[in-house]
């Protein structure tokens, strides 16, 4: 998915790093950085909502930034840090 992401242009690959909000005001008065995160943010959200399964869908539709989905389904699919620690040490003993 990081290949695609990143095919699509070094903004969009860049918006599953970091929390995105959306600009206060009219699009006319944005800037252009806002404006290019704004636009990046909306092909990942679309990537992202393309691919997902249903059940995937229904968990993650509620978010407006990319970010947000991305980190949710990282821990549905891959569990926390925590989780993972508890799942390493379960298979050790």
């Amino acid at each position: 998915m990081t290949v695609f992401l990143q095919s699509l242009g070094s903004w969009v690959a860049k918006t599953v790093t970091k929390l995105f909000s959306i600009p206060i005001g009219d699009e006319d008065t944005w800037s252009d950085i806002a404006t290019k995160e704004f636009d990046a943010n909306d092909k990942v959200h679309y990537a992202l909502i393309y691919v997902l399964n249903d059940d995937d869908i229904a968990r993650v539709i509620h978010h407006k930034s990319t970010y947000e989905i991305w980190t949710h389904l990282v821990v549905t699919h891959e569990g926390t840090s925590q989780f993972k620690r508890v799942k390493i040490d379960l298979l050790r003993s």
